[in-house]
């Protein structure tokens, strides 16, 4: 694809630009190096249901007292060591 220089600049078309309006243009050695920054669209689905109530689990799930706690046994496997 080849670009049209003007006195006014470069003439970038469309299809190459797509949704973006921020080109960064580099010079390296002996060439230019053209960086498009494309806008990222966050979509959202319609969604017709009603927003999730917070809490749904409350008192329903019990965590061992010992949950945070890593056996030796284990932790030495990670680290490749052997019993």
């Amino acid at each position: 694809m080849k670009l049209k220089v003007t006195e006014e600049g470069v003439l970038i078309p469309k299809e190459l630009l797509g949704d973006s309006q921020e080109v960064e243009v580099i010079q390296e050695e002996e060439k230019l190096v053209m960086k498009i920054k494309k806008n990222k669209k966050v979509e959202r689905l319609q969604s017709n249901l009603e927003p999730r109530k917070p809490g749904y689990w409350g008192g329903k799930v019990k965590i061992a007292d010992d949950f945070d706690i890593l056996p030796d046994s284990i932790q030495n496997g990670f680290m490749g060591l052997t019993e």
